[in-house]
């Protein structure tokens, strides 16, 4: 599993520097994800700190973190770095959002004031295929339907993400979506469902998805 990333334009990057004026970065690059979308790792802070440098600016330190996410993690990493957080003007972060946010809350009594940005999007949360090549397989919706669909997942393999299906505009077991070309998600899900032998799943009637709590911040608490 991978949170998929992609790289924003340099130009927004630099644009944004530009409107902090700020002059001495820190960068805190990913070294698992970020890494793997070839957004972050030991090779982007490589590219950014050369990019940075040709541009005027100070690249205090960098930091490669195999694991950003983890405040626990971020706590220690950060700490071996407290003298170049301090003195620059702001942190950069080859990151997902996630990761942003947590060097965002690590700082947040140390260092309130030092602005953090990222320098990536982050897409979705999807599966290898090879190094550079992955498809969304999740979106984190937070009400995982995998058990009744034959661990075939609508949200993001059906092109409208439907929960019941197929609709009227598949033919032929592709979808309208995309000019034909692309395979219906619910087609799928009946021949994985007939392949294990749980069509009775596939009869079954879903209310449709609510969508207003997707992307609503929440907490899990492990007990």
């Amino acid at each position: 599993m991978v949170v998929i990333t992609t790289r924003k334009p340099d130009e927004e990057i630099f644009d944004t520097l530009e409107k902090y004026n700020a002059k001495k970065i820190v960068i805190i690059s990913c070294g698992t994800c970020a890494a793997l979308c070839q957004t972050g790792g030991t090779q982007g802070l490589e590219e950014w700190t050369e990019k940075l440098e040709q541009k005027g600016f100070k690249v205090l330190t960098g930091i490669v973190s195999e694991d950003i996410c983890d405040n626990r993690v971020m706590k220690k990493d950060l700490r071996k770095i407290d003298d170049d957080i301090g003195q620059s003007d702001l942190i950069m972060t080859l990151s997902c959002g996630v990761g942003t946010q947590s060097v965002i809350e690590v700082l947040q009594k140390s260092h309130p004031k030092i602005p953090v940005i990222v320098t990536n999007n982050t897409e979705f949360i999807g599966m290898t295929e090879r190094i550079g090549r992955f498809y969304m397989r999740c979106r984190g919706c937070g009400d995982c339907l995998l058990n009744e669909t034959g661990g075939i997942c609508p949200v993001t393999t059906c092109a409208k993400s439907l929960m019941n299906g197929p609709c009227g505009g598949s033919i032929e077991g592709k979808c309208e979506v995309g000019d034909y070309k692309i395979a219906c998600g619910w087609i799928l899900i009946y021949n994985r469902l007939k392949e294990i032998g749980r069509l009775d799943l596939f009869s079954k009637l879903r209310p449709p998805a609510d969508w207003s709590e997707i992307g609503h911040q929440r907490e899990v608490v492990w007990r």
